[in-house]
Protein backbone atom coordinates (compact mmCIF):
# COMPACT_ATOMS: atom_id res chain seq x y z
CA UNK A 1 0.00 0.00 0.00
CA UNK A 2 2.01 2.93 -1.31
CA UNK A 3 0.64 6.15 -2.75
CA UNK A 4 2.08 6.88 -6.19
CA UNK A 5 0.91 10.50 -6.37
CA UNK A 6 0.37 13.11 -3.69
CA UNK A 7 -2.08 15.99 -3.70
CA UNK A 8 -1.81 17.63 -0.27
CA UNK A 9 -4.31 19.79 1.63
CA UNK A 10 -4.20 21.31 5.07
CA UNK A 11 -7.12 20.86 7.44
CA UNK A 12 -8.30 24.37 8.29
CA UNK A 13 -11.17 23.61 10.66
CA UNK A 14 -13.19 20.80 12.15
CA UNK A 15 -12.59 18.93 15.39
CA UNK A 16 -12.36 15.56 13.70
CA UNK A 17 -11.89 12.42 15.77
CA UNK A 18 -11.46 8.83 14.68
CA UNK A 19 -14.91 7.86 15.96
CA UNK A 20 -16.65 10.85 14.36
CA UNK A 21 -14.92 10.16 11.03
CA UNK A 22 -15.89 6.48 11.07
CA UNK A 23 -19.48 7.40 11.89
CA UNK A 24 -19.68 10.08 9.19
CA UNK A 25 -18.29 7.88 6.42
CA UNK A 26 -20.52 4.93 7.38
CA UNK A 27 -23.55 7.15 6.76
CA UNK A 28 -22.50 8.05 3.20
CA UNK A 29 -21.47 4.71 1.70
CA UNK A 30 -21.25 3.90 -1.99
CA UNK A 31 -24.54 2.72 -3.44
CA UNK A 32 -25.11 1.10 -6.83
CA UNK A 33 -26.16 3.48 -9.59
CA UNK A 34 -29.92 3.73 -9.86
CA UNK A 35 -31.39 2.71 -13.21
CA UNK A 36 -31.39 6.27 -14.54
CA UNK A 37 -28.21 7.53 -12.83
CA UNK A 38 -24.94 8.08 -14.67
CA UNK A 39 -22.80 8.06 -11.53
CA UNK A 40 -22.84 7.16 -7.85
CA UNK A 41 -20.18 7.90 -5.26
CA UNK A 42 -19.70 7.12 -1.60
CA UNK A 43 -17.26 5.78 0.97
CA UNK A 44 -15.93 2.24 0.84
CA UNK A 45 -13.73 0.24 3.19
CA UNK A 46 -10.02 0.63 2.33
CA UNK A 47 -9.60 -3.16 2.59
CA UNK A 48 -12.38 -5.55 1.65
CA UNK A 49 -11.25 -7.86 4.46
CA UNK A 50 -12.05 -5.14 7.00
CA UNK A 51 -15.35 -3.72 8.22
CA UNK A 52 -14.19 -0.25 9.25
CA UNK A 53 -14.24 2.70 6.86
CA UNK A 54 -11.04 4.05 8.43
CA UNK A 55 -7.82 2.02 8.49
CA UNK A 56 -5.84 3.23 11.49
CA UNK A 57 -2.18 3.38 12.39
CA UNK A 58 -1.77 5.70 15.38
CA UNK A 59 -2.79 9.18 14.23
CA UNK A 60 -2.62 8.23 10.54
CA UNK A 61 -5.99 7.33 9.04
CA UNK A 62 -6.61 5.81 5.62
CA UNK A 63 -9.96 6.31 3.85
CA UNK A 64 -11.28 5.51 0.37
CA UNK A 65 -13.91 7.04 -1.91
CA UNK A 66 -15.64 4.71 -4.35
CA UNK A 67 -17.14 5.97 -7.61
CA UNK A 68 -19.36 3.89 -9.88
CA UNK A 69 -19.94 5.26 -13.39
CA UNK A 70 -22.04 4.01 -16.25
CA UNK A 71 -20.24 3.75 -19.57
CA UNK A 72 -22.13 5.20 -22.51
CA UNK A 73 -19.66 5.93 -25.32
CA UNK A 74 -20.55 8.95 -27.44
CA UNK A 75 -20.26 6.80 -30.59
CA UNK A 76 -22.96 4.42 -29.33
CA UNK A 77 -25.30 7.29 -28.40
CA UNK A 78 -24.76 9.01 -31.74
CA UNK A 79 -25.37 5.83 -33.75
CA UNK A 80 -28.64 5.05 -31.96
CA UNK A 81 -29.74 8.68 -32.24
CA UNK A 82 -28.86 8.74 -35.95
CA UNK A 83 -30.99 5.66 -36.59
CA UNK A 84 -33.91 7.25 -34.75
CA UNK A 85 -33.48 10.56 -36.62
CA UNK A 86 -33.53 8.69 -39.94
CA UNK A 87 -36.76 6.90 -38.96
CA UNK A 88 -38.45 10.14 -37.89
CA UNK A 89 -37.32 11.88 -41.08
CA UNK A 90 -38.89 9.11 -43.16
CA UNK A 91 -42.10 9.30 -41.14
CA UNK A 92 -42.56 13.09 -41.21
CA UNK A 93 -41.03 13.74 -44.63
CA UNK A 94 -38.49 16.35 -43.56
CA UNK A 95 -35.36 16.57 -41.39
CA UNK A 96 -35.86 17.16 -37.67
CA UNK A 97 -34.91 20.60 -36.36
CA UNK A 98 -32.17 21.34 -33.82
CA UNK A 99 -34.49 21.14 -30.80
CA UNK A 100 -36.02 17.89 -32.02
CA UNK A 101 -32.54 16.38 -32.58
CA UNK A 102 -31.53 17.44 -29.05
CA UNK A 103 -34.68 15.83 -27.64
CA UNK A 104 -33.98 12.65 -29.63
CA UNK A 105 -30.43 12.42 -28.19
CA UNK A 106 -31.72 12.93 -24.64
CA UNK A 107 -34.36 10.22 -25.18
CA UNK A 108 -31.67 7.92 -26.58
CA UNK A 109 -29.52 8.33 -23.46
CA UNK A 110 -32.51 7.59 -21.22
CA UNK A 111 -33.25 4.47 -23.27
CA UNK A 112 -29.65 3.20 -23.18
CA UNK A 113 -28.84 3.96 -19.51
CA UNK A 114 -30.41 0.79 -18.04
CA UNK A 115 -28.29 -1.32 -20.43
CA UNK A 116 -25.00 0.52 -19.84
CA UNK A 117 -21.99 -1.22 -18.32
CA UNK A 118 -20.70 0.13 -15.01
CA UNK A 119 -17.12 0.86 -14.04
CA UNK A 120 -15.86 1.32 -10.48
CA UNK A 121 -12.75 3.01 -9.18
CA UNK A 122 -11.43 3.75 -5.72
CA UNK A 123 -9.44 6.82 -4.66
CA UNK A 124 -7.42 6.61 -1.45
CA UNK A 125 -6.45 9.40 0.91
CA UNK A 126 -4.79 9.53 4.27
CA UNK A 127 -5.42 11.97 7.08
CA UNK A 128 -2.33 12.94 9.04
CA UNK A 129 -3.99 13.93 12.32
CA UNK A 130 -0.61 15.04 13.73
CA UNK A 131 0.28 17.49 10.95
CA UNK A 132 -3.38 18.31 10.13
CA UNK A 133 -3.07 17.30 6.50
CA UNK A 134 -5.12 15.37 3.98
CA UNK A 135 -3.10 13.63 1.27
CA UNK A 136 -4.93 12.22 -1.75
CA UNK A 137 -3.38 9.56 -3.98
CA UNK A 138 -4.23 10.97 -7.40
CA UNK A 139 -2.64 12.81 -10.31
CA UNK A 140 -6.04 14.10 -11.43
CA UNK A 141 -7.21 17.53 -10.27
CA UNK A 142 -10.82 16.49 -10.96
CA UNK A 143 -10.56 13.38 -8.78
CA UNK A 144 -8.94 15.41 -5.99
CA UNK A 145 -11.77 17.97 -6.13
CA UNK A 146 -14.33 15.17 -6.18
CA UNK A 147 -12.75 13.61 -3.09
CA UNK A 148 -12.57 16.91 -1.19
CA UNK A 149 -16.17 17.75 -2.06
CA UNK A 150 -17.40 14.35 -0.86
CA UNK A 151 -15.43 14.58 2.40
CA UNK A 152 -16.65 18.08 3.23
CA UNK A 153 -20.24 17.01 2.55
CA UNK A 154 -19.86 13.90 4.73
CA UNK A 155 -18.04 15.37 7.75
CA UNK A 156 -19.84 18.28 9.39
CA UNK A 157 -17.72 21.38 9.97
CA UNK A 158 -14.71 19.97 8.11
CA UNK A 159 -12.85 22.41 5.84
CA UNK A 160 -9.71 22.12 3.73
CA UNK A 161 -7.35 24.34 1.74
CA UNK A 162 -4.65 23.34 -0.75
CA UNK A 163 -1.21 23.11 0.85
CA UNK A 164 0.75 26.15 -0.33
CA UNK A 165 4.32 27.32 0.25
CA UNK A 166 5.93 30.76 0.53
CA UNK A 167 8.17 30.05 -2.47
CA UNK A 168 6.47 28.66 -5.55
CA UNK A 169 7.76 25.22 -6.60
CA UNK A 170 8.51 26.51 -10.11
CA UNK A 171 10.64 29.40 -8.79
CA UNK A 172 12.56 27.11 -6.43
CA UNK A 173 13.14 24.37 -9.05
CA UNK A 174 14.34 26.98 -11.54
CA UNK A 175 16.79 28.37 -8.98
CA UNK A 176 18.03 24.89 -8.07
CA UNK A 177 18.81 24.13 -11.70
CA UNK A 178 20.48 27.53 -11.98
CA UNK A 179 22.95 26.52 -9.29
CA UNK A 180 21.30 27.68 -6.05
CA UNK A 181 21.91 25.48 -3.04
CA UNK A 182 19.45 22.69 -2.37
CA UNK A 183 19.15 20.96 0.98
CA UNK A 184 21.51 18.00 1.10
CA UNK A 185 18.58 15.73 1.96
CA UNK A 186 17.48 16.05 -1.70
CA UNK A 187 19.26 15.09 -4.89
CA UNK A 188 18.26 16.06 -8.42
CA UNK A 189 17.68 13.15 -10.78
CA UNK A 190 17.61 12.92 -14.57
CA UNK A 191 14.14 14.08 -15.62
CA UNK A 192 12.90 17.64 -15.87
CA UNK A 193 10.65 19.84 -17.96
CA UNK A 194 11.13 23.53 -18.71
CA UNK A 195 8.47 25.77 -20.22
CA UNK A 196 8.58 29.23 -21.78
CA UNK A 197 6.67 32.01 -20.09
CA UNK A 198 5.32 33.58 -23.29
CA UNK A 199 2.04 32.68 -25.00
CA UNK A 200 3.61 29.87 -27.05
CA UNK A 201 4.85 28.08 -23.89
CA UNK A 202 7.73 26.39 -25.73
CA UNK A 203 8.67 23.24 -23.80
CA UNK A 204 11.92 21.35 -23.34
CA UNK A 205 11.86 17.88 -21.75
CA UNK A 206 14.72 15.79 -20.44
CA UNK A 207 14.07 12.10 -19.78
CA UNK A 208 16.73 9.81 -18.26
CA UNK A 209 19.20 12.50 -19.18
CA UNK A 210 22.05 13.86 -17.08
CA UNK A 211 21.04 17.45 -16.40
CA UNK A 212 23.98 19.56 -17.49
CA UNK A 213 24.07 22.80 -15.48
CA UNK A 214 25.27 24.93 -18.42
CA UNK A 215 22.63 23.49 -20.75
CA UNK A 216 19.69 23.98 -18.38
CA UNK A 217 20.96 27.43 -17.37
CA UNK A 218 20.93 28.44 -21.04
CA UNK A 219 17.24 27.55 -21.31
CA UNK A 220 16.52 29.45 -18.09
CA UNK A 221 18.34 32.55 -19.38
CA UNK A 222 16.23 32.29 -22.52
CA UNK A 223 13.12 32.77 -20.38
CA UNK A 224 12.05 29.25 -19.48
CA UNK A 225 11.03 28.08 -16.02
CA UNK A 226 11.13 24.58 -14.54
CA UNK A 227 7.67 23.04 -14.15
CA UNK A 228 8.67 19.42 -13.34
CA UNK A 229 11.78 18.04 -11.69
CA UNK A 230 12.70 14.48 -10.73
CA UNK A 231 14.27 14.26 -7.28
CA UNK A 232 15.21 11.77 -4.58
CA UNK A 233 14.64 12.42 -0.88
CA UNK A 234 17.06 11.11 1.74
CA UNK A 235 18.17 8.32 -0.64
CA UNK A 236 14.84 6.68 0.20
CA UNK A 237 12.08 7.92 -2.10
CA UNK A 238 12.20 9.20 -5.67
CA UNK A 239 9.47 11.44 -7.07
CA UNK A 240 8.71 14.18 -9.59
CA UNK A 241 7.87 17.59 -8.13
CA UNK A 242 5.38 19.62 -10.21
CA UNK A 243 4.86 23.37 -10.25
CA UNK A 244 1.49 22.96 -8.47
CA UNK A 245 3.24 21.25 -5.50
CA UNK A 246 1.96 17.87 -6.61
CA UNK A 247 4.29 14.89 -6.22
CA UNK A 248 4.03 12.18 -8.85
CA UNK A 249 5.78 8.91 -9.71
CA UNK A 250 6.59 8.27 -6.06
CA UNK A 251 8.78 5.19 -5.71
CA UNK A 252 10.35 3.90 -2.47
CA UNK A 253 14.02 2.97 -2.81
CA UNK A 254 14.99 -0.12 -0.80
CA UNK A 255 12.61 0.78 2.02
CA UNK A 256 10.31 -2.18 1.51
CA UNK A 257 11.90 -5.54 2.24
CA UNK A 258 10.75 -8.99 1.24
CA UNK A 259 8.35 -10.31 3.82
CA UNK A 260 6.64 -13.51 4.82
CA UNK A 261 3.74 -11.58 6.35
CA UNK A 262 0.16 -12.22 5.32
CA UNK A 263 -1.49 -9.86 2.83
CA UNK A 264 -3.33 -8.08 5.64
CA UNK A 265 -0.19 -7.73 7.77
CA UNK A 266 1.80 -6.49 4.76
CA UNK A 267 -0.87 -3.89 3.97
CA UNK A 268 -0.74 -2.61 7.56
CA UNK A 269 3.06 -2.52 7.74
CA UNK A 270 3.35 -0.79 4.35
CA UNK A 271 0.86 1.85 5.45
CA UNK A 272 2.79 2.44 8.67
CA UNK A 273 6.10 2.83 6.80
CA UNK A 274 4.55 4.94 4.03
CA UNK A 275 2.87 7.45 6.33
CA UNK A 276 5.99 7.88 8.44
CA UNK A 277 8.27 8.45 5.45
CA UNK A 278 5.93 10.51 3.26
CA UNK A 279 4.86 12.73 6.15
CA UNK A 280 8.50 13.70 6.70
CA UNK A 281 9.10 14.05 2.95
CA UNK A 282 6.22 16.54 2.67
CA UNK A 283 7.55 18.48 5.67
CA UNK A 284 11.03 18.67 4.12
CA UNK A 285 9.64 19.75 0.74
CA UNK A 286 7.62 22.50 2.42
CA UNK A 287 10.73 23.64 4.32
CA UNK A 288 12.80 23.68 1.12
CA UNK A 289 10.11 25.91 -0.40
CA UNK A 290 10.28 28.51 2.36
CA UNK A 291 7.68 27.04 4.71
CA UNK A 292 3.90 26.88 4.61
CA UNK A 293 1.94 29.89 3.39
CA UNK A 294 -1.23 30.25 5.46
CA UNK A 295 -2.47 33.43 3.77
Amino acid sequence: MWFRNLQAYRITSGNITLNSLEEALSQHTLQQCMQMEMQSRGWVVPREEQQNFVHVYGQQWLIALGVEKKLLPAGVINQHAKNRITQIEQMQGYKPGKKQIRDIKEATIIELLPRAFTQCHKTYAWIDAVKNRLIIDTASANKAEEFVEALIKSVHGFTLAPLETKISPSSAMTRWLSGDDLSSIFTIDRDCELQGMNDEKATVKYTHHVLDADETARHIRAGKKVIKLAMTWNSKISFVLHDNLQLRRIAPQDILKESTESTEELFASDFAIMTGELSQLITDIVEALGGEDHD
